[in-house]
C-alpha cells in the first residue's frame, strides 16, 4: 500500500469543472486486480482459468480540515457529476483515477470549532490504464440548444 502526500479532487458536472485541493492531505492507495470470469479446471481443480481482468483500486484519504473546509468538502462530494482523484506520485508523474465514494467523511464534535483529522474512502474501477484527462482543455457544451431533425 503506497502513501502519497497531497491530492486534488475534480468534479466534472454538466455546468462546469470544479476542484477541491488538499495539500496537507494523505492518500493511501491499495491497487487490486480482479477478473470477471474465474473457472476451475475440470480435470485439475487447483488450476484456475481467469479472463477479462479489471482493476478495483481503493483510496483512503485523510486530511486535517477547518470547519469551513469540511463543509466545502461535503458539498463538493455530494454534488452531481463525475468524480476524479488526482495526485502526484513519488516519481513526479500525475496519476488520475475516476472514483466513486465508498465512505463519506464523518463529522467529529470538535470539527464544529477546531481543525481536526477527517477520513473518507474512494474506489476506482477500470480496465487497462485509467488514462489522464487534461481538464484545462475540456469544453463544456451548452445544453440550451436542441436540435430537431425534419422528416
Amino acid at each position: 500500500m503506497a502513501i502519497i502526500k497531497g491530492f486534488k479532487l475534480i468534479r466534472w458536472a454538466d455546468d462546469g469543472i470544479y476542484y477541491f485541493f488538499c495539500q496537507n492531505g494523505q492518500v493511501e492507495y491499495a491497487p487490486n486486480q480482479k477478473y470477471r470470469i474465474e473457472k476451475k479446471n475440470a480435470y485439475d481443480p487447483t488450476v484456475i482459468h481467469r479472463r477479462e481482468a479489471y482493476r478495483e483500486d481503493s483510496f483512503d484519504l485523510e486530511a486535517v480540515l477547518e470547519p469551513a473546509e469540511y463543509y466545502s468538502l461535503m458539498s463538493f462530494l455530494l454534488s452531481p457529476g463525475r468524480l476524479y482523484l488526482e495526485y502526484t506520485a513519488y516519481n513526479s508523474i500525475n496519476s488520475q483515477f475516476p472514483v466513486t465514494i465508498t465512505q463519506l467523511p464523518k463529522c467529529p464534535d470538535d470539527l464544529h470549532e477546531y481543525p481536526t483529522k477527517v477520513k473518507f474512502s474512494l474506489e476506482s474501477r477500470y480496465i487497462g490504464s485509467p488514462g489522464y484527462i487534461d481538464f484545462g482543455i475540456i469544453i463544456i457544451t451548452d445544453f440550451d440548444e436542441t436540435v430537431i431533425p425534419h422528416s
